[in-house]
């Protein structure tokens, strides 16, 4: 009797196996995976992109890695632009499971995680409400340089001290510029411990996500979110860090509900939004829209309006310290065409190429996006003439094209110039077609305008008024980035000193 069943064990786990690479055979090749676990011990869980771009040296710029579900990796531009920007419509989905809605409230909530209709009408409800309180206008302009103004305070002060760390101040220069836009109001220099609370709750999150195996394994299989050790590692954690940002947003629709006119002209995203609904509700048509998903629609605006462009400017000071022939050659334009005292503008950027140089490089070196937001299939198709099943996860690269030695000779290196013509005032055009920092196609990010300008703007500004240079008896910063869901900088205190007394 337990020979038979040792029989029909066996029987059974040969079908399985012989079922599970069946199935493996249906993905464009990448490195052979095991049953249960796929190629969860042939990635590294930190520098994962690093990881998969050897992978793609070895299987080429399309290929399948289990995580233990198959997730299709494409390194390449040409690759990328034919499913996120010829097949846009094929590859538009998003996978749904608790760790991709980790900071939604709802299943298909918000814009960044949400698919089809309901996300196509809640980014176009988005975009138009953004444009229409100024997004890449001179009234966006002038509540960035408002917020610039605030920073100044802070910062004069830090130029008072032998050493000191930027983040705080350009963390919180950003931020209030997305919180006033969704929430009408900034954090005050002096009195911005809940901002600070939330900020290093997001970090906390966003060091798990990328940094644990066992959140992978609640990907692939959510039932193992209910478990003691692997359920609290793999999601409770990061979802406790999450629901500070999601209790927070929440708080602010409800502040905004008790003394909002419906009838008066919005001053502020959430305000618009609550109109929306009420007038829907009015027509009995209330569709998409409703108080859970103007929080979910918050709270990817606020997450994705703060930390990519902070992270970067923060990138942005540690590389130019690190590279003072930059920042000289960068002050020099910025004191040729704006001057020492003048407000910088965003008409400016058109007469300043190297600055525009200084930005692109800043962007491409910084990578702060290693691993790009997962799309998902949405019927069969085929890349680089690879099949692609309908429901496969995909991710398209963008870390590996700014990093790629073919376009970029020595990646590793901050060189403004690869960005520019040997003249220095037209741009190289094969350079800046792989500058993908916000992704391509109908999922890139609708913020983009917004973040060039912040970026644009504050760099400027800080540069017209500081020097940022390695303090007395100290070293240059350590440029190896941590690993998280954004490349983080290490913490480093540099330098700060006036330019132009007054």
């Amino acid at each position: 009797m337990a020979l038979s069943y040792i029989v029909v064990a066996l029987v059974c786990i040969a079908y399985y196996i012989h079922r599970y690479y069946k199935n493996v055979a249906r993905y464009p090749p990448g490195p052979t995976p095991l049953p249960f676990l796929g190629n969860l011990l042939q990635i590294d869980k930190c520098n994962t992109h690093k990881c998969l771009e050897r992978m793609s040296a070895t299987y080429g710029p399309v290929f399948t890695v289990f995580l233990p579900q198959p997730t299709v990796i494409i390194t390449k531009l040409p690759e990328i632009k034919e499913a996120l920007v010829k097949k846009g419509d094929v590859f538009a989905g998003r996978p749904s499971n608790p760790i991709d809605n980790i900071f939604t409230s709802s299943i298909n909530g918000g814009i960044i995680l949400s698919e089809n209709e309901f996300w196509r009408d809640q980014r176009r409800y988005a975009v138009h409400t953004l444009r229409n309180f100024g997004m890449g206008r001179n009234i966006m302009e002038e509540k960035v340089i408002t917020s610039v103004a605030t920073m100044y305070d802070q910062v004069d002060d830090l130029a008072q001290q032998d050493k000191a760390d930027m983040n705080w101040p350009l963390q919180l220069c950003v931020g209030n510029i997305i919180n006033e836009l969704l929430f009408g109001y900034h954090f005050p220099a002096n009195d911005c411990a809940k901002f600070v609370f939330l900020k290093e709750g997001l970090e906390n999150a966003l060091l798990r996500l990328r940094g644990r195996i066992s959140v992978l394994l609640v990907q692939a299989n959510p039932w193992m979110r209910h478990l003691p050790v692997i359920g609290w590692n793999g999601y409770g954690e990061v979802r406790a860090d999450c629901m500070k940002i999601i209790d927070f947003v929440g708080e602010e629709i409800r502040e905004h509900k008790k003394d909002l006119d419906y009838d008066a002209e919005p001053s502020t995203f959430t305000a618009a939004y609550l109109q929306e609904i009420r007038k829907r509700e009015q027509n009995g048509n209330t569709d998409s829209y409703s108080e859970l998903q103007l929080a979910n629609v918050l709270t990817d605006f606020w997450l994705a309006g703060m930390e990519t462009t902070a992270t970067t400017l923060r990138w942005a000071i540690i590389l130019l310290v690190a590279h003072p022939e930059v920042q000289a050659k960068l002050q020099k334009e910025i004191d040729d065409v704006i001057g020492p005292t003048r407000q910088p503008k965003m008409a400016d950027k058109t007469n300043m190429p190297y600055t525009s140089a200084v930005l692109m490089e800043l962007q491409r070196k910084a990578n702060i996006v290693p691993l790009n937001v997962v799309h998902k299939t949405l019927a069969d198709t085929e890349v680089a003439n690879l099949p692609i099943p309908a429901n496969t996860s995909v991710l398209a690269q963008i870390s590996s094209v700014l990093d790629d030695p073919e376009t970029f000779p020595h990646p590793e290196r901050f060189n403004p110039d690869r960005f520019l013509n040997a003249d220095g005032k037209t741009f190289n055009a094969t350079a800046v077609d792989h500058l993908v920092p916000f992704s391509l196609g109908k999922r890139q990010c609708a913020g983009e305008s917004l973040a060039r300008m912040e970026l644009f703007l504050i760099l400027v500004s800080l540069m017209q008024r500081y020097t940022f240079s390695v303090p007395k008896g100290g070293q240059l910063p350590n440029l190896m980035p941590i690993f998280a869901a954004t490349q983080m900088p290490r913490s480093y205190q540099c330098k700060i000193a006036l330019r132009h007394q007054n």
